[in-house]
């Protein structure tokens, strides 16, 4: 279950064929740059997370902070350049950030690839407008066994989306002035009780124009009748950047 929720921080990927069609020669466009990229840039969050352990039958409070720095650049093996970010974890304001993870992004012409525990996500599509319709950002995800189930496009509808775009947003910590919201799944079958399956999936990621993402939250469950919910929620606050 660690590897489960450890793995699914933050996972990112693919390229989607009905926007791919440009030439990477050309310069990527993402509007309002909702996803800076330079060596040196950092946001820091504030992050909510609960556990839900259906072999103890016990759930996990937890809060933390963690911090994404952008550390290197270099080419992939198709010659594009990208980007590494180191993830780094702490408990508290008082205590040492530690090393959590490591993540490749590359900016295309067709959007934002990110690559984290070997898969990879669409994060955002180009240009960035609701006229662009919607995306499957989880095309490349190979489900391997229970490991990847949430992003099982034989069970789960992802289907990514632009909202809101350019609108302030508030996480509660202090106001965004100019914001996209991507919207990647929202779906839910039954309630849990005694009798029936249930499970709930659910995505979404806002962007601040000139700094990146600046709010997460994802869920994902499921429940067996008679047994106890299995999986996470996870909510980041971004708290502050440069």
């Amino acid at each position: 279950m660690h590897n489960i929720f450890k793995a699914l921080l933050s996972i990112s990927f693919g390229a989607v064929a009905l926007i791919s069609c440009q030439k990477e020669t050309e310069r990527p466009s993402d509007s309002d740059d909702y996803f800076p990229l330079q060596v040196g840039k950092y946001v820091l969050y504030d992050v909510d997370s609960i556990r839900y352990n259906a072999f103890n039958k016990t759930t996990y409070h937890n809060q933390y902070q963690m911090r994404y720095d952008v550390v290197d650049s270099f080419l992939d093996n198709q010659g594009r350049l990208s980007y590494t970010i180191n993830v780094s974890q702490r408990p508290n304001t008082q205590t040492p950030f530690g090393p959590r993870d490591v993540i490749h992004v590359t900016k295309t012409t067709a959007g934002v690839e990110w690559v984290q525990s070997n898969a990879r996500i669409l994060k955002l599509a180009f240009p960035v407008s609701t006229s662009t319709g919607s995306w499957n950002g989880m095309a490349f995800i190979e489900p391997r066994a229970d490991l990847m189930e949430e992003y099982d496009l034989s069970k789960y509808n992802w289907n990514f989306n632009y909202d809101k775009v350019g609108e302030v947003f508030d996480p509660g910590n202090n106001p965004f002035y100019k914001t996209v919201t991507v919207n990647g799944i929202n779906e839910a079958t039954n309630q849990p009780d005694d009798s029936v399956y249930a499970d709930r999936n659910y995505y979404q990621e806002i962007y601040a124009a000139g700094i990146g993402m600046v709010y997460r939250e994802r869920i994902y469950w499921t429940y067996q009748p008679n047994e106890y919910r299995n999986g996470y929620e996870l909510r980041m606050r971004a708290v502050d950047q440069n």
